[in-house]
């Protein structure tokens, strides 16, 4: 069963190259198992025992399990579908030497550029385009005669070559990047006065079969096309891109698919934009969780929920809102710092999370992370019952960390939270390290989390 787990999470990896085809996997899973997709622009019936999920901007999704029995709040597994990945312009064709054509890209998300170079890179993205008989067949979302296309072109597609080490001497002393100048793709070879040029688009209107006018707008981005797989002497390591966070997602989805819900709805919330701030409207400073979690309420009998009224004092819908969150609880979900075995001078002295040892509780000083005392009991609590080990992450004093989406989310939704996450090295490279005991380990927690 662990050895399935470790296979499908390389699977899961494999088949989302980008937040896009994270959320259409997850929403596929979802349906595998007898979820039901809902529309935020249309009404909800929603039932006791149902099993649905909503997507917005194709990017971000919500999934719930409603409990058989009376309904007192929810629980929130919160992680992100978006990597650090280098997003490709407008009018991207560059040309150099008068032979080799390049893209035109920008970072998204802040990311360590040295592992890029020199490995198998592809595209993938999303393309909107005029409605036609053709795109409807392969739209994941429509609107306003408007049809949204995922696009993976799944083959080795371009490199960001390196300069050899002969004409730049200085190469393995704190050399610096510059994106715009050494992180640009190549992706043909071309001679300048060739009358068919390379076309981005064109060969985007090839892969998909539609007319190239069609075209109306384009996300893609470069992502390194390394399969996951195991590593170590004992295959105890897992290596693979995006790590952060498609590792939370898919043990989220384990844990939701595996729990069965008492008292409260069992909601696994994977929002967008998480690398970039989450200031958009699938990200977790949007409305979406609200949103989600209105509709709900609205879509159910009042008499499905304990409400712990008297029966001449019905709560409107907001107050029971109110109620529900009040008695509610949310984990964001965001992978953590592991103590470097080159470099353990980063580490906080006391607090130093290790592959393989369980789920990491993080705490920041200027709460960047959501943990209180409240919450950090509430974990170490759900980790006993689960019978995982769970260690504890707080920045090294005199550098700087990162922020996550619990706190952003929770500006939206004043619900009780702890940030956890599980230990890795190289967070935000092009391959990132993980332990394969800590999938299992987070798998069991979440799981465990959905059922108290």
């Amino acid at each position: 069963m662990q050895e399935e787990v470790i296979q499908g999470l390389e699977k899961f990896i494999d088949e989302s190259p980008t937040a896009f085809h994270a959320v259409l996997r997850t929403g596929q899973i979802l349906e595998e198992n007898g979820f039901q997709r809902l529309y935020e622009d249309a009404m909800w019936s929603v039932v006791p025992g149902g099993k649905y999920y909503v997507v917005r901007n194709d990017t971000a999704i919500m999934a719930f399990v409603i409990p058989q029995e009376k309904i007192n709040g929810f629980h929130v597994f919160a992680a992100h579908s978006d990597s650090p990945a280098f997003r490709i312009k407008c009018n991207p064709e560059m040309k150099a030497e008068g032979y080799y054509v390049k893209l035109n890209t920008e970072k998204y998300g802040g990311m360590i550029m040295a592992p890029w170079f020199d490995r198998p890179l592809s595209i993938a993205g999303r393309v909107t385009v005029k409605s036609s008989d053709s795109s409807k067949r392969m739209a994941v979302s429509s609107k306003y005669g408007l049809d949204n296309l995922l696009i993976n072109f799944d083959k080795n597609m371009c490199v960001i070559p390196n300069v050899a080490i002969h004409m730049n001497r200085d190469m393995n002393q704190n050399l610096s990047y510059k994106a715009q100048t050494d992180m640009l793709p190549l992706i043909a070879l071309q001679e300048v006065d060739e009358k068919d040029t390379f076309s981005l688009e064109k060969t985007i209107a090839q892969q998909l079969e539609i007319n190239q006018e069609d075209i109306l707008g384009t996300e893609l981005y470069v992502y390194n096309r390394e399969a996951a797989c195991k590593a170590g002497m004992n295959d105890e390591l897992i290596l693979a891109p995006r790590l952060d966070d498609l590792e939370c997602v898919y043990t989220g989805i384990q844990g939701l698919l595996a729990a069965q819900p008492k008292h409260h709805i069992n909601m696994l919330s994977v929002f967008h934009n998480e690398e970039i701030g989450s200031l958009t409207r699938q990200g977790a400073d949007s409305t979406f969780l609200k949103d989600t979690l209105m509709n709900i309420i609205e879509a159910m009998n009042m008499e499905c929920f304990d409400t712990a009224s008297a029966a001449d004092r019905i709560p409107s819908k907001e107050k029971l809102f109110r109620m529900l969150v009040d008695n509610s609880f949310m984990m964001s979900a965001d992978n953590a710092h592991a103590a470097h075995p080159n470099h353990g001078e980063k580490a906080d002295p006391t607090n130093r999370p290790l592959l393989n040892k369980g789920i990491v509780l993080k705490f920041h000083g200027s709460q960047k992370y959501a943990t209180d005392s409240y919450t950090e009991a509430m974990v170490r609590e759900i980790a006993q019952i689960a019978d995982v080990p769970v260690q504890t992450y707080h920045n090294h004093s005199d550098i700087a960390g990162g922020s996550t989406l619990g706190n952003i989310a929770m500006a939206q939704v004043s619900i009780p939270a702890a940030d956890i996450g599980l230990a890795q090295l190289a967070m935000h490279s092009a391959c990132e390290t993980a332990g394969c005991k800590d999938v299992y380990y987070m798998t069991d927690f979440a799981t465990a989390f959905f059922e108290k």
